[in-house]
């Protein structure tokens, strides 16, 4: 039997026996049928005066838009590629974490709960409100966690007034989760989720002005093991518990999404030690929740929870959040390049655009940026495979299921035995005639495409084996 073989490129699984499976998915997202490509990170702005600590992108009822930053050392508001101070003076160790209530910005920071205008552009300390490690908004309340310092203190605002915080005054008071460990965070909504070490409890409201909210344990036995690892997408609450990457759907029905996926790759590759380094965000314009270890490079996790499927990024990075784009006048594009004749981009790059939401990157030396460049360095990598089950396969060629032209290589390692000897890898480069030309024999194989960074590329969804039977042995 001779002819041509389709392999196409099925879950990454490293969790899994590395047969039929990707056992490595690199700067590339899922798809229904295959992947697409990471782009790279792309400057907007001039660098951040200290280390980030967080940021958050908000609208006012009058259209006006603020990108913010928390650092550690106060508060930057990003226009025209260059950063304005707001807030300085702080100390800030911990991350800043922002929750919009009409048209002012509650910021906390572990150290003094702040307050941004929309309309005026002013930032001030919210007196009276505790300090905190996290903030939401729940129906008409601002609620803060582990207010003044109190790791299992929960204390919210006066009804619709995020200035009045003095409990059993027009609705205000305060609840101490007295089981369930230390609080990591909160998600808000139309009820609230408070994300415990070792549970899960609803944040609902009552009615009653006396006692305006119910808290209703989801879980006693799951719980968040890092405050950064939280993110939410709708009414869908993400973290990482003890027992891996979890979703919870709704406030009541939790879901395991890493269990025999990507859960144990991710332990071996971070320690406990550093749960708390990670950031997590979802991507406002995909159906995907990324964690990020930052560093150089950081390493991020990728999962697409329509299709049940994830990937790995790797590249520098200090934080990342979701937000807004910013448009750019004509000026400020030249203040952010002396030279605009010479500039990398043109002026009707999607870069200098406003309006779309959009994934935000802070590199290692604390710039803001998008993955919006060239396409980073993508690779693809399947577990053993047997092309023709129980028989011998010649392989004589390759030909990569992309839109990719060129920058394309595709490498096999071929065997007897999946446990035998490594033999001899063979590697083919894309031709302009889309064949990868190599030559192979062995029972099982597993393959390595690489798609050269800065290739123009929108999907891989596999590759053609040119192959024949070689008996059984």
């Amino acid at each position: 039997m001779s002819g041509r073989k389709r392999i196409a490129w099925p879950a990454y699984l490293p969790d899994q026996l590395p047969r039929n499976v990707l056992t490595r998915a690199n700067n590339v997202l899922p798809a229904a049928d295959g992947y697409r490509p990471v782009k790279g990170f792309a400057t907007i702005s001039a660098v951040l005066p200290t280390a980030f600590r967080g940021g958050g992108s908000f609208i006012a009822t009058d259209g006006s838009a603020y990108l913010l930053a928390g650092t550690a050392n106060g508060l930057e508001r990003y226009a025209g590629g260059n950063w304005t101070n707001l807030l300085s003076g702080l100390t800030v160790t911990d991350r800043w974490r922002f929750a919009q209530f009409g048209d002012y910005v509650v910021a906390a920071n572990g150290v003094a709960t702040k307050q941004i205008d929309l309309l005026t552009g002013a930032a001030s300390t919210l007196t009276g409100a505790p300090s905190g490690n996290g903030v939401a908004v729940v129906g008409d309340y601002v609620v803060i966690t582990q207010a003044g310092g109190n790791k299992l203190l929960v204390q919210w605002s006066a009804f619709n007034d995020h200035t009045g915080w003095t409990a059993g005054v027009d609705q205000s008071g305060f609840q101490p989760m007295l089981t369930g460990g230390e609080v990591k965070g909160i998600a808000g909504g139309e009820y609230g989720i408070i994300l415990q070490r070792f549970r899960l409890v609803r944040m609902e409201r009552t009615g009653d002005a006396t006692a305006p909210f119910n808290f209703a344990e989801v879980t006693p036995n799951f719980g968040c093991a890092s405050a950064g690892s939280i993110a939410q997408a709708g009414r869908t609450v993400f973290f990482l518990s003890d027992r891996g990457f979890m979703a919870l759907e709704d406030g009541q029905a939790l879901k395991p999404i890493g269990n025999e996926k990507f859960d144990q790759s991710f332990r071996d590759a971070v320690s406990p030690d550093d749960y708390e380094r990670l950031w997590a965000a979802v991507d406002p314009k995909r159906s995907v929740v990324l964690w990020g270890l930052p560093g150089a490079p950081g390493r991020v996790w990728a999962y697409n929870w329509v299709l049940d499927r994830a990937t790995t990024i790797e590249l520098p990075f200090a934080g990342f959040f979701a937000g807004y784009e910013t448009s750019l006048t004509l000026e400020e594009v030249a203040a952010l390049y002396t030279d605009i004749d010479t500039m990398p981009y043109s002026l009707d790059d999607p870069r200098f655009q406003g309006g779309d939401p959009r994934m935000y990157v802070v590199s290692d030396d604390n710039v803001l940026g998008a993955l919006s460049g060239p396409a980073m360095e993508a690779t693809l990598g399947l577990g053993w495979f047997e092309p023709f089950a129980g028989q011998v396969s010649r392989v004589r060629g390759v030909w990569p299921e992309t839109d990719a032209t060129s920058g394309v290589t595709l490498t096999i390692d071929a065997r007897q035995q999946m446990g035998g000897p490594v033999g001899a890898t063979t590697g083919g480069l894309m031709q302009p005639s889309g064949r990868a030309p190599l030559r192979c024999r062995g029972r099982y194989m597993t393959a390595q495409q690489v798609i050269a960074a800065g290739t123009p590329w929108t999907f891989s969804r596999g590759f053609d084996l040119e192959a024949e039977t070689g008996g059984v042995r």
